[in-house]
């Protein structure tokens, strides 16, 4: 290969496996110590909002130890002018999460680099910008870099748009700040405690003076590229002649952009407008940040989607730095944890909130050293470094409509999520759930949810291995056989099936169980035990029992079942009965896969003496399609 195109290629190959290393790792809850079934809780509670009209849809995603945990789409992200499902890569208006993830952070790097210090006075970055100034002429005091961040400065939370971009026109980023430099303070800094949008947009003109580029330029170099969040940016925006508003540079991920789809495609629309437009795809919903600013603002303006976040969140609870790259320092992590001792009792910390009355969306169950903060939009991130536990929940609250609200269902999440937590002893073990099983059950997780109309085909790995079961002929047939699974593993995920309240559920199980050494009397009892569940949390489905299959140990493949084809038949036997007991049908496939006379697996069946071949399966459907008639 010539020498420059040798060059290219590698580097090319190194840009890929950059781009594929990007994403946290995926793993079923129970990797992380998390109970996935406990987390249905969850679901049903976003759930219910969404059949409430509360909101149109969400994304939730949970990170622990590093790993991503839980991530789930629900409902839809648009609902107006047309319907639009809801899917785990929606990118949300991040509205006032933007203040720690863009301006908050970036003010911490330069801090970081000897640029400011946090003490460091407002004015010294702004000229002009008044300090606090007591009525009865006593001595100012100054307003400081630390005062913004903990939202103690004085100034007041928001500012009058309309008569702005009439006084300066719009965008007029200066004309904004020469108004904040201004205004009248609410009260002496550190002595109470107002959330100000104001002191955020300030803080971002510090960040841009100091570092001499744009917050977006700033937060895409040291933040964002850093971590490879590709799918987190500010969009600038300024209205044209017909005074619409327009992006005015492309996002950082149109260039991941499939050919043909549009970048703003991905993006969740915020709220209908009075003449039926819809502010979305990529112009921001807060009126000073797009008014005044532009798009690019330190009160709001950032947008991102579940799995970009899910990386910041990792990088902060592993110190700083994740995949090998830092962002802070572990003591400036620390130092954003926790609430500065001159404003103690109200609650800020700096750019996040640990305990003030906006902090209802922690939960009731994560430990007191838990930070957050959310949006108007309805977005949200809450971070708990003792557990290792983030919740990242995005939704579009504000579509189509303003005046709904998430704060009540914001903490019924946390709370689930909290509450999911087990102690290491109680994690399924890996030598009963290996890599492939956990990698099914996860495929199994994000699978579109089982409905009262589906077929499930639930075993180890004879299920698996017969693909789509499309030999069956019939309509919405579920795979959901794990190679390798025991009677157990099965009961472990039914939290998976039965909710759905499927229509039918074909068992096969204990093969594995034989091979583990259990007793016929054991495998009947377990058998017994998982029946049960589904008659118990799923009375209309109906079950079908299928025999165990026959084995042929002349192969010598399988050394732990030695000696067991006798005990297949025993256990039938004992299966038949159980169905029996249950009022189930049971379908004894065994006598089709025996060689004559005995209980021995047919060779021209099997090449190795366990798992059956093409027409194996053809026998197995035809006698599924012979005895099922409805």
């Amino acid at each position: 290969m010539h020498m420059r195109k040798a060059f290219i290629f590698t580097l090319l190959l190194g840009l890929t496996s950059a781009v594929q290393a990007q994403r946290l790792e995926r793993v079923a809850p129970e990797q992380v110590g998390l109970d996935s079934k406990h987390l249905q809780f969850a679901d049903q509670a976003i759930q219910e909002e969404i059949n409430k009209k509360e909101i149109p849809g969400a994304v939730l995603a949970i990170v622990r130890h590093g790993k991503l945990a839980y991530l789930k789409a629900y409902g839809n992200k648009q609902i107006y002018p047309k319907t639009v499902p809801m899917t785990t890569n929606t990118i949300f208006d991040m509205a006032s999460c933007s203040k720690p993830i863009g301006a908050g952070i970036s003010a911490l790097i330069l801090a970081e680099r000897g640029k400011l210090r946090l003490k460091d006075p407002v004015n010294r970055y702004i000229p002009g910008f008044e300090n606090w100034k007591p009525a009865d002429g006593g001595e100012e005091v100054t307003i400081r870099i630390e005062d913004l961040m903990t939202h103690t400065s004085g100034l007041p939370p928001y500012a009058p748009t309309a008569t702005l971009v009439k006084q300066y026109g719009s965008p007029n980023p200066d004309g904004l700040m020469e108004y904040i430099c201004h205004v009248k303070r609410n009260f002496e800094p550190k002595t109470d405690f107002d959330y100000s949008c104001l002191n955020f947009i300030t803080l971002q003109h510090i960040v841009e003076v100091v570092s001499g580029q744009s917050l977006r330029d700033f937060a895409r170099e040291n933040i964002y590229d850093v971590l490879g969040m590709d799918y987190t940016d500010y969009l600038p925006c300024k209205p044209n002649a017909k005074g619409i508003w327009e992006n005015t540079v492309e996002p950082h991920w149109a260039s991941l952009m499939p050919a043909g789809q549009d970048w703003k495609s991905l993006i969740a629309p915020t709220t209908k407008e009075t003449d039926g437009s819809v502010v979305r795809l990529g112009t921001v919903h807060d009126p000073l940040a797009r008014d005044l600013n532009g798009g690019i603002s330190g009160n709001a303006g950032v947008f991102s989607c579940a799995e970009d976040l899910a990386i910041l969140c990792a990088c902060l609870q592993n110190g700083g730095e994740w995949n090998g790259k830092r962002i802070l320092s572990k003591q400036t992590v620390e130092a954003m944890r926790r609430v500065p001792r001159e404003v103690a009792t109200i609650g800020r910390t700096l750019a996040w909130d640990m305990f003030t009355a906006y902090a209802s969306n922690n939960g009731d169950f994560f430990s007191p050293e838990t930070y957050s903060h959310t949006g108007f939009t309805g977005t949200e991130i809450v971070i708990d470094p003792v557990t290792d536990t983030s919740v990242i929940m995005l939704i579009n609250a504000v579509h189509p409509d303003e005046g709904h609200s998430v704060v009540r269902l914001r903490s019924l999440v946390s709370n689930v999520v909290a509450a999911s937590i087990l102690q290491d002893d109680a994690l399924w073990q890996d030598e009963t759930h290996n890599a492939h099983w956990w990698k099914r059950y996860q495929e199994f997780m994000d699978d579109a949810p089982i409905t009262s109309n589906d077929i499930v085909m639930l075993g180890n790995s004879l299920t698996e291995n017969g693909g789509d079961w499309s030999g069956l002929g019939w309509k919405n047939v579920r795979n959901r056989g794990i190679i390798g699974d025991i009677i157990d593993g099965l009961d472990n995920r039914l939290h998976q099936i039965l909710p759905g309240k499927p229509k039918k559920i074909f068992v096969m199980s204990g093969t594995n169980d034989v091979s583990h050494n259990l007793s016929t009397d054991s495998i009947v009892k377990l058998t017994d035990k998982l029946i049960t569940r589904i008659q118990k949390e799923s009375p209309d489905t109906k079950i079908y029992l299928q025999s165990l299959l026959p084995i042929n140990e002349s192969f010598g493949r399988y050394k732990r079942l030695t000696g067991k084809t006798e005990q297949f038949p025993e256990i039938n036997a004992e299966l038949e009965k159980l169905a029996a007991e249950k009022g189930i049908q049971f379908i004894n496939l065994f006598p089709l896969f025996c060689e004559e006379g005995t209980n021995v697996l047919r060779k021209d069946l099997t090449t190795e003496g366990l798992h059956i071949n093409k027409e194996g399966y053809k026998i197995w459907c035809k006698e599924l399609k012979r005895v099922v008639k409805d």
